[in-house]
């Protein structure tokens, strides 16, 4: 073992997980740098994920492992070299880790049998739980630094002023204030959060009586939320600890969005090169800081459980650029969609939020929670294609919501069913009758009134105007397409069929729905609650502000009976 690092001066000892081995059979590999994401919804198994892993390197009871089929770990360095180096006490035993000491050949043992016992772990890995991360920042005792070796990060920061300021720099990103170290509190080192004061360099230190009057009035770290506390846990564990394995459970708890999003990109950013980090989180905005950070070495695993299975995906990084680098995706919420069961893409903001509001409805009068489904819109059916491709590939099961007329394009049709992986052949046929029997029917407008409406909107304009006002282009469009049958047929839905056209229609909806496109039968959304007048966003606020009681309101039948269908997929 102690050949592995010949010729490399560096000899401390390192561990590092080489390889996991998930209940579902596959097996994944790992870099000595990696940070590795575990991303999925709620109870897929992402924190259990990190309890397998500390239950393997303690070698404790295989029961408690759940998710894991096997670890297998890669130790490196030289024992020897640690002995050097290890605080020993009055009878001779090696300090390990959490107040244990160990004979020189136990360790020895230990080390070579790629083993651990509760306290010699500590010194390679580090499991910050959310309940870890509210006490480990509070204040730690002092110690003599020229005799004694720092055994927590605060001690670190007590004899390292660069580590200090940059911890600082971060915090304050954060939250606005400083994190100082008291140096002269006798034998303890607390935190202090505030401006830090001013020291008068001709008259006074860090220790100095004058100075530390000003400092502890500031009030201390351990007095301050759980969100401080919890960030400043992290943020040690980040610029001072040498454990090489870092276990992080839900980051993000008790932060602000922000917060979370900064402490993302910090930790990829500043991460050692010789640390791993395996971090479950259920957070967009912290996945989003580990992106800002453009670290090659971020690795995402998405987890989606199935009975006693949990379903291990390693999305490809690629994948994750290629969403991150499209502008309307990168500022979406696209990327809750990792940490759902199911996603629901919409075509805009509103039907999103009807969707919801039913769907929420229809379970309130079960008094039961609902289903965990995102409903996220793309803005229009020509970008349907680029949202289902991108949850795709990060392997989130997706329906899609589209009006009507989405039969009415026929490349952007077959564009959405093929990024849904099923075969514009099974619906072409059909597909070509119901063309056909539409181009039969008599438009809204023929194509003189067509002109003449256009001309009449294009008078009322000024002269001195040289471009159309967003609101005569919105009436403009809404004219051409009452030029063929479709605008008539999002106002009636399915119902305007008749004949071989109407089975066909169904024959291309059940289709349709079993692959994960759910054509709205009534047409369009404001065709699912006729007495509302308005139209887009007002006309989901009118429905929402005028119908009490969502789930029980006859008019809106139809859209829970298709909120139902989109449940079931």
């Amino acid at each position: 073992m102690e050949d592995q690092l010949e010729g490399v001066e560096d000899q401390s000892l390192k561990v590092f997980v080489k390889s996991l081995s998930f209940n579902d059979g596959q097996k994944f590999d790992f870099g000595n740098s990696d940070i590795v994401i575990f991303t999925g919804a709620n109870n897929s198994g992402k924190s259990q994920i990190l309890r397998d892993v500390l239950q393997y390197f303690l070698n404790n009871d295989k029961k408690m492992v759940k998710v894991i089929n096997h670890l297998e770990g890669l130790f490196l360095g030289s024992i020897k070299e640690y002995f050097n180096t290890a605080i020993v006490n009055s009878n001779g035993y090696y300090w390990v880790g959490q107040n244990t000491y160990q004979t020189r050949d136990s360790i020895e043992r230990l080390w070579n049998n790629q083993q651990f016992v509760v306290g010699f772990h500590s010194i390679f890995i580090n499991f910050l739980s959310t309940e870890q991360r509210l006490t480990s920042s509070n204040a730690q005792s002092s110690f003599d630094s020229l005799k004694s070796m720092p055994t927590h990060p605060i001690q670190e920061l007590f004899i390292d002023d660069e580590k200090e300021k940059e911890l600082s720099k971060y915090f304050r990103q954060a939250f606005g204030v400083d994190l100082i170290v008291d140096r002269g509190a006798g034998d303890k080192i607390p935190l202090f959060v505030g401006e830090a004061p001013p020291i008068d360099k001709e008259k006074e230190d860090r220790v100095s009586r004058s100075y530390r009057e000003r400092l502890v009035s500031l009030p201390t770290l351990q007095e301050q939320g759980d969100g401080m506390r919890s960030y400043v846990s992290i943020l040690l564990d980040a610029f001072t600890a040498k454990h090489t394995i870092t276990l992080i459970d839900e980051p993000e708890a008790f932060l602000h969005p922000p917060q979370a999003r900064l402490l993302g990109k910090m930790l990829a950013k500043n991460t050692p090169n010789t640390r791993q980090l395996f971090i479950s989180t259920h957070s967009e905005d912290f996945l989003k800081g580990l992106l800002d950070a453009d670290n090659k070495n971020v690795k995402i695993i998405r987890i989606n459980r199935s009975e006693n299975i949990n379903h291990i995906s390693l999305l490809k990084n690629e994948d994750i650029k290629r969403v991150w680098k499209d502008p309307i995706l990168r500022y979406s919420n696209i990327l809750s969609g990792l940490f759902h069961s199911k996603v629901v893409i919409c075509e805009s903001d509103s039907d999103c939020r009807f969707y919801q509001a039913i769907m929420n409805s229809m379970y309130d009068e079960k008094n039961d929670i609902s289903q965990d489904v995102l409903f996220t819109h793309c803005g229009g059916k020509q970008r349907l294609k680029t949202v289902i491709n991108a949850l795709r590939s990060l392997n989130v099961r997706v329906a899609v919501i589209a009006d009507i007329d989405v039969l009415n394009d026929k490349e952007v049709l077959k564009d959405i069913i093929t990024s849904l992986r099923f075969d514009f052949s099974s619906i072409e046929r059909d597909w070509n009758i119901l063309d056909s029997y539409v181009k039969t029917q008599r438009p809204q407008l023929n194509k003189d009134e067509v002109k003449s409406k256009i001309e009449k909107l294009l008078s009322e304009t000024s002269n001195s105007e040289m471009n159309l006002s967003k609101e005569i282009a919105d009436e403009i469009s809404k004219v051409v397409k009452m030029s063929t049958a479709w605008s008539k047929i999002k106002e009636v839905g399915k119902d305007f069929f008749k004949g071989e056209s109407f089975t066909s229609f169904e024959r291309i909806e059940n289709i349709c729905c079993t692959n994960g496109l759910f054509i709205v039968p009534v047409g369009e959304l404001e065709s699912f609650y006729r007495p509302a007048t308005n139209h887009g966003p007002k006309w989901v606020n009118e429905v929402l502000e005028n119908v009490k009681y969502l789930n029980e309101d006859m008019n809106l039948r139809s859209a829970r009976e298709f909120i139902n269908k989109i449940i079931a997929f």
